[in-house]
């Protein structure tokens, strides 16, 4: 139970931060007084510059757009009884295949994660503290939906 509640929170947090990376992708964000200026915030800050690189697309779709499929599909998955000790009648099959899908879908999300964060620090040489804060969210994920299926 501790467990699907995390995950649903995390995802939520996650799913945030994607919407506000992909505004800032397309160009909507200028001063969003919603995020803190030391979150990234302005225009011409290293959060928004970041999506203007290669790296910010390296699926060939914005990492975010990527990320906003993502989280949907967790929250989806916590939503429908996935992570239940007894899921409900009739979803035990389907639900576990779900499961598959997104612990392979977070693996995949902590390895760029770390990339990413490598081109961050060694090529591109800025800081983002909203990256930061996504990849730790896909990696806490990760560990969570692992757990939660034992």
């Amino acid at each position: 139970m501790v467990f699907r509640a995390l995950i649903l929170i995390l995802s939520l947090a996650g799913l945030l931060n994607a919407l506000y990376f992909t505004l800032a992708y397309y160009g909507r964000v200028r001063k969003a007084r919603w995020v803190p200026p030391a979150l990234c915030a302005r225009e011409g800050s290293n959060c928004v510059a970041v999506v203007r690189t290669f790296y910010a697309h390296a699926v060939g779709l914005p990492n975010s757009l990527v990320g906003i499929v993502y989280y949907l599909g967790l929250i989806g998955w916590v939503l429908a009884g996935g992570g239940q000790a007894s899921p409900p009648a009739g979803t035990v099959v389907w639900l576990h295949g779900v499961w598959w899908l997104l612990v392979a879908a977070s693996g995949v999300a902590v390895v760029l994660g770390l990339y990413l964060i490598h081109a961050l620090w060694r090529i591109l040489r800025v800081h983002c503290p909203l990256c930061y804060a996504a990849h730790a969210l896909n990696l806490a994920l990760m560990v969570l939906l692992i757990f939660v299926n034992r």
